[in-house]
C-alpha cells in the first residue's frame, strides 16, 4: 500500500509511524509546503525573542522519518486533488499517486484586504519563515501594531515587548472558529498583557494602511484613529487550508468535513489536525479542535484506520483547551 500525507506537522508525523505499526510493509510519502525540517510551531515567539534558536524548536517526533523509511518531500505545496485517479497535483507541476491518502495541512492566515494592499508592511505571524523576518524586522526596534483575535494576538503582543517594541495590539473581535478565551482566565491573561506594556484596543479593526516616508506605516482604524507604526504584525485565525480541495469530491465546511473515524466524503481519503472538522454526536455541534495534542490523537487514529483499523475518535475539550489557553498561556504573559 502506497499511503500519501499532505503536510508534516504532528498529525501527519503521527499517522506516517502509526501506518507503519500496522502495515510494516508500507510506502509512505510525506508532502509539504516547509522547506525545512519539522518545528515545534508553539515555541516560534521563542524565537523571535531569540529566548531559543532554530535547533531548540525542531520537533523531535520528526527526527527520525528517514530511518524508519518514511520519505519526506519538501516545497510541496497541493494544488488539486483528483480523488476518481487517486493522484494529488502540486504547485510545481508534480504529482502524487496514492492508495489511502491523509489530509493534515492545517492552517493558513487569514490576512484581511487593507492588509494585504501593502505586503511589505505586514508581517503573518504564522510559519518559521514568519518569524524569522519578523525577528529581523524587530532587530530595528521602533514601533509595533499586533492585529488579530484572541490566543496568536496575545503571544505575539508580547513578544514584540519582549524584543523590546512598543505594542499596540488592535482586536478586532472574537475567534470566528474554536474556542474564545473568557471569564477569569481571560481577565488575568489580559492584565498580564497590559502589565507588559501592551496598550489593548478591542473591537477595532483597520480600515486602512499607508507606506509612508522613511519606512513609516500609517494605519487608519474604524474608529477613525491615525496611527504610525514600523511594522504590522498580522496575528489573525489560522482558517483550515481547504483551497485545492475544489472540485475533487470532499466535502468541505470550514475545515475538511470528516466522519468519527475521520475519513471524509471521498473514498480512500482522510484529513486529520486543524484542517479537520468533526461533528460532536453529542452536542450537535461542528467544530475544529485546534492544538498539538488534539492533532496528535487525530494523526494517530487516522493512521490506524488508513491502515485497516476501525476505531472511532472521542475528542474532548480537556485534550487541548488547556496546552493553548491554560496555565501555559498565563504563565507566558507573566
Amino acid at each position: 500500500m502506497r499511503y500519501l500525507i499532505l503536510g508534516c506537522g504532528p498529525a501527519g508525523i503521527a499517522a506516517a509511524k502509526t501506518i507503519l505499526k500496522s502495515d510494516k510493509s508500507a510506502s509512505v510519502v510525506i508532502a509539504t509546503e516547509e522547506s525545512g525540517p519539522p518545528y515545534l510551531r508553539p515555541l516560534l515567539p521563542d524565537l523571535i525573542t531569540g529566548e531559543m534558536d532554530l535547533s531548540a524548536i525542531r520537533d523531535p517526533q520528526g527526527e527520525d522519518l528517514a530511518s524508519r523509511g518514511i520519505e519526506v518531500r519538501h516545497g510541496k505545496r497541493a494544488k488539486k486533488v483528483d480523488a476518481a485517479n487517486r493522484r494529488v497535483a502540486f504547485a510545481d507541476g508534480s504529482e502524487e499517486a496514492y492508495d489511502s491518502l491523509l489530509i493534515a495541512t492545517g492552517g493558513k492566515p487569514a490576512i484581511p484586504p487593507p492588509l494585504r494592499k501593502t505586503p511589505g508592511s505586514v508581517f503573518p505571524f504564522d510559519s518559521l519563515e514568519d518569524a524569522q523576518r519578523i525577528r529581523e524586522k524587530a532587530k530595528g526596534k521602533g514601533d509595533a501594531v499586533v492585529y488579530g483575535p484572541g490566543f496568536l494576538g496575545i503571544v505575539a503582543s508580547v513578544a514584540m515587548r519582549r524584543v523590546g517594541l512598543s505594542v499596540v495590539w488592535l482586536q478586532p473581535d472574537l475567534p470566528r472558529i474554536g474556542y474564545p478565551i473568557s471569564g477569569e482566565l481571560e481577565a488575568s491573561i489580559l492584565d498580564n498583557v497590559r502589565n507588559k506594556g501592551v496598550v489593548i484596543r478591542d473591537g477595532i479593526d483597520i480600515s486602512e494602511v499607508v507606506e509612508l516616508d522613511g519606512g513609516v506605516i500609517g494605519i487608519r482604524t474604524s474608529a477613525g484613529d491615525q496611527l504610525r507604526c514600523s511594522m504590522i504584525v498580522a496575528a489573525t485565525e489560522r482558517l483550515p487550508s481547504v483551497e485545492f480541495l475544489r472540485g475533487s469530491g470532499v466535502n468541505v465546511g470550514t475545515g475538511i468535513l470528516v466522519d468519527d473515524h475521520l475519513r471524509t466524503s471521498a473514498s480512500n481519503i482522510y484529513a486529520a489536525g486543524d484542517c479537520a472538522e468533526l461533528r460532536d454526536k453529542a452536542g450537535g455541534e461542528s467544530r475544529i479542535n485546534f492544538g498539538w495534542r488534539s492533532a496528535v490523537k487525530q494523526g494517530q487514529l487516522a493512521g490506524e484506520n488508513m491502515a485497516g483499523g476501525g476505531k472511532v475518535f472521542i475528542g474532548k475539550q480537556e485534550d487541548y483547551f488547556w496546552m493553548l489557553f491554560g496555565s501555559a498561556l498565563a504563565d507566558r504573559t507573566r
